[in-house]
This record gives structure tokens, sequence and C-alpha cells, in this order.
């Protein structure tokens, strides 16, 4: 395997979802997560890298090269939160292959 996302946008399409995530990995999983608490989250991480941002049209990616993490968030402003996310939001979190595929 050389990557991987994991698509919280999911999680906006019903409570559901986010109860049986959270009965299965044993973790409380909100149905939407703003890019402004995960960036507040980061900061209380020594260490953590710093995440560089690109538009993706209609979302906005931010990278930490160094360790293969991409986040991308919700950029139109016209989006609502509610069964989906909303302008602002975590649409996903990914990791990509360190080492280039052959």
């Amino acid at each position: 395997m050389s990557g991987g996302s994991v698509e919280l946008n999911r999680l906006a399409s019903g409570q559901d979802m986010a109860k049986e995530w959270a009965r299965t990995m044993g973790v409380d999983f909100p149905r939407h997560v703003a890019r402004q608490d995960l960036r507040d989250a980061l900061t209380r991480v020594p260490g953590a890298p710093e995440l560089e941002a690109g538009d993706q049209g209609g979302f906005l990616e931010y990278r930490a090269a160094a360790s293969g993490v991409s986040v991308i968030v919700v950029d139109d402003e016209e989006e609502e939160r509610g069964r989906h996310a909303g302008h602002g939001d975590v649409w996903s979190v990914s990791r990509w292959a360190s080492v280039p595929a052959r």
C-alpha cells in the first residue's frame, strides 16, 4: 500500500455513521471537523509540521511534505454545514507514499 485517505466528509451524512465509528474504534468522531479546530489541536503537538496551503478548485489542500500528510478542506463559501461538510470543514485526511512507486 502506498497511501490512504480517511474521508471525514462522510460522517456528516448522518449521526449513525459517527456513532458506529465511535463504537467500533473507541473514539468519538464529530459529524463535522472544522479546519480551525484541527489547526488548534496541531498547535498543541510538539514538533507538528507547518501545513502549506494550495488551491484545489473548490477545496484547499494543506500539506506537510515532510510527513506525507495532506488535509483537504472545503473552500466554497456557499457550502453550508449540514448533511455534508461546509465551508472551512475538513473533507479528508490523506497520507501518500514517501517513496516513488515503481
